[in-house]
């Protein structure tokens, strides 16, 4: 599917350069989203173990790391 600028009312097709930046940047956002959904996914079962009082030395360490954005 082709993509257009607007540019003074007047519609550009985009370069053959300029869709394959557009794609790139649609393929790391939909990365980046997914990356961020499974780090809640895991801080969440984390902070469950810590609720339900079975989480491991390890995982304590591990949640704290994600909390503090380092992983």
């Amino acid at each position: 599917m082709s993509r257009f600028h607007n540019i003074d009312g007047v519609r550009v097709q985009f370069t053959e350069a300029e869709e394959a930046a557009w794609d790139a940047e649609e393929i790391q956002s939909a990365i980046d989203k997914q990356a961020a959904y499974d780090r809640q996914e895991i801080i969440q079962g984390l902070v469950d173990k810590l609720a339900d009082d079975t989480i491991t030395p390890e995982e304590q360490r591990e949640l704290m790391r994600y909390r503090e954005g380092l992983k």
